[in-house]
């Protein structure tokens, strides 16, 4: 009876033993899921914050982005300007040059003529003055001016042909194409052969041929004519009014001497 209780206590200390083991193995496993769930979080977690680090770079380089184009569009803008106001510039400055050009061609012109008028005036005063010395020099130096030539024009007709086409107008006119006739138109009557009278419808050929003494026949005589009128058509045909002629203009004059024209 001893043994037996002593084995019974050791049977109920064995599986307490072994229950304590299992209990300390289901610990053991619960510690390591909750670690291992701690670890997930952790991870999950981390990589929540690197995605909202990526999207946060990602929507600083598209901010920067999009300055960049702003900045090279007002660029652009900026150099449109200056091309405008260069050109205006180039307008003015070449407006300004036309303006300076035709004031120097003015100042020009005017002092050609004032140059062309002092000349003048030159001129005639030395004609005066060579006038007073031929004057005084005598009847010499007048005739040797006077015997210079001068040139007396002789005008030459100058003249060209213009040909003028014949004038006319179109008609209806009838042309033929064939000729009016008349058609003979036959009947049988008798004829008597002896004395060659030809007999009418009323007659009577065999008191006839007994008082006349020959014989008689039945022959196609001609007793008429239809009449056939001529035949044609209508026709465009040119009707002349005038004849082409050659009209002789003249176009001006030139002098056969020195060829001047007027």
């Amino acid at each position: 009876m001893e043994w037996f209780k002593e084995h019974k206590k050791a049977a109920t200390i064995g599986l307490a033993g072994i229950f304590l083991l299992v209990l300390i193995l289901i610990g053991c496993g619960v510690a390591f899921s909750d670690l291992g769930n701690g670890s997930d979080q952790k991870e999950q977690e981390a990589s929540v914050t690197d995605t909202k680090k990526e999207t946060a770079e990602e929507e600083k380089s598209s901010d920067a982005e999009v300055k960049k184009e702003d900045a090279a569009k007002e660029e652009v803008s900026e150099e449109k300007k200056e091309t405008k106001e260069e050109a205006k510039k180039e307008e003015k400055t070449e407006k300004k040059d036309d303006t300076k050009k035709t004031s120097t061609a003015s100042a020009t012109a005017t002092t050609k003529k004032d140059e062309a008028k002092a000349s003048s005036s030159k001129s005639s005063s030395n004609s005066s003055t060579k006038k007073t010395e031929t004057k005084s020099n005598g009847s010499s130096s007048s005739s040797s001016s006077q015997s210079k030539p001068q040139h007396t024009h002789t005008w030459v007709a100058q003249t060209k042909s213009v040909y003028h086409e014949a004038t006319g107008h179109y008609e209806n006119k009838w042309v033929e194409d064939s000729a009016a006739w008349d058609e003979p138109t036959y009947e049988e009557r008798y004829v008597c052969y002896k004395c060659g009278k030809v007999m009418t419808t009323d007659m009577d050929p065999i008191a006839h041929s007994a008082e006349c003494g020959g014989s008689y026949g039945v022959e196609s005589i001609q007793t008429g004519a239809i009449h056939h009128e001529a035949t044609g058509h209508n026709e465009q045909k040119w009707v002349q009014d005038s004849a082409a002629w050659t009209e002789t203009v003249t176009t001006g004059y030139k002098c056969s001497g020195c060829g001047a024209t007027k």
